[in-house]
Protein backbone atom coordinates (compact mmCIF):
# COMPACT_ATOMS: atom_id res chain seq x y z
CA UNK A 1 0.00 0.00 0.00
CA UNK A 2 0.98 3.59 -0.78
CA UNK A 3 1.24 6.09 1.98
CA UNK A 4 3.72 8.44 3.93
CA UNK A 5 6.19 7.85 6.12
CA UNK A 6 7.30 11.21 8.53
CA UNK A 7 10.21 11.42 10.50
CA UNK A 8 10.20 14.33 13.38
CA UNK A 9 13.70 15.40 14.65
CA UNK A 10 14.72 17.81 17.73
CA UNK A 11 15.82 20.62 16.02
CA UNK A 12 12.39 21.04 14.48
CA UNK A 13 12.72 19.56 10.98
CA UNK A 14 9.56 16.94 9.72
CA UNK A 15 10.07 15.26 6.92
CA UNK A 16 7.77 13.25 4.77
CA UNK A 17 8.32 10.80 2.07
CA UNK A 18 6.51 8.47 -0.21
CA UNK A 19 6.72 5.39 1.32
CA UNK A 20 5.34 1.49 0.79
CA UNK A 21 3.33 -0.56 3.63
CA UNK A 22 3.16 -4.36 3.79
CA UNK A 23 0.05 -4.74 5.61
CA UNK A 24 0.74 -8.63 6.06
CA UNK A 25 4.61 -8.34 7.56
CA UNK A 26 4.49 -4.53 8.82
CA UNK A 27 7.41 -3.76 7.01
CA UNK A 28 7.64 0.01 5.72
CA UNK A 29 10.52 0.74 2.39
CA UNK A 30 10.15 4.55 2.26
CA UNK A 31 11.77 6.80 -0.39
CA UNK A 32 14.97 8.61 0.67
CA UNK A 33 15.05 12.24 0.92
CA UNK A 34 18.91 13.17 0.75
CA UNK A 35 18.19 15.64 3.61
CA UNK A 36 20.22 14.90 6.98
CA UNK A 37 19.09 17.01 9.93
CA UNK A 38 21.00 18.34 12.39
CA UNK A 39 19.07 16.72 15.47
CA UNK A 40 18.26 13.69 16.60
CA UNK A 41 15.44 11.48 16.03
CA UNK A 42 12.28 11.50 18.13
CA UNK A 43 9.41 9.84 15.95
CA UNK A 44 8.39 8.04 12.69
CA UNK A 45 5.03 7.12 11.85
CA UNK A 46 3.55 6.53 7.98
CA UNK A 47 0.11 7.96 7.74
CA UNK A 48 -2.27 5.84 5.26
CA UNK A 49 -4.33 6.75 2.63
CA UNK A 50 -7.23 6.94 5.16
CA UNK A 51 -5.30 9.49 7.59
CA UNK A 52 -4.79 6.96 10.31
CA UNK A 53 -1.00 7.34 11.74
CA UNK A 54 0.48 4.14 12.56
CA UNK A 55 4.09 4.42 14.58
CA UNK A 56 7.56 2.90 13.47
CA UNK A 57 9.59 0.89 15.52
CA UNK A 58 12.18 3.05 16.74
CA UNK A 59 14.78 0.16 17.08
CA UNK A 60 15.14 -1.51 14.01
CA UNK A 61 13.19 1.89 11.87
CA UNK A 62 11.78 -0.80 9.11
CA UNK A 63 8.54 -1.66 10.39
CA UNK A 64 5.29 -0.70 12.16
CA UNK A 65 4.47 -0.99 15.93
CA UNK A 66 1.70 -3.11 16.94
CA UNK A 67 -0.55 -3.70 19.49
CA UNK A 68 -0.31 -7.30 21.54
CA UNK A 69 -2.05 -8.85 24.33
CA UNK A 70 0.16 -9.84 26.66
CA UNK A 71 -0.24 -11.56 30.25
CA UNK A 72 -0.25 -9.40 32.86
CA UNK A 73 1.92 -9.31 36.59
CA UNK A 74 -0.72 -11.11 38.05
CA UNK A 75 -0.96 -14.07 35.37
CA UNK A 76 -4.60 -13.79 34.90
CA UNK A 77 -5.55 -10.76 33.54
CA UNK A 78 -4.33 -9.39 30.12
CA UNK A 79 -2.00 -6.27 29.54
CA UNK A 80 -2.29 -3.96 25.79
CA UNK A 81 1.77 -3.15 24.75
CA UNK A 82 3.03 -2.24 21.55
CA UNK A 83 5.50 -4.39 19.88
CA UNK A 84 7.37 -4.22 16.80
CA UNK A 85 5.75 -6.44 13.92
CA UNK A 86 9.47 -7.73 13.07
CA UNK A 87 9.74 -10.45 15.14
CA UNK A 88 13.75 -10.44 14.66
CA UNK A 89 13.88 -7.01 15.89
CA UNK A 90 16.35 -6.36 19.19
CA UNK A 91 13.37 -4.30 20.71
CA UNK A 92 11.29 -7.29 21.18
CA UNK A 93 13.75 -9.31 22.97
Amino acid sequence: MKCEFTSEWSDGCVITTACVYDEKSGEVTPEISGFYPKGSLEREYITLPDGEEIEVCSECHGFVMKNVMNPGQAKHDLVEEKVCSNPDCEGNL
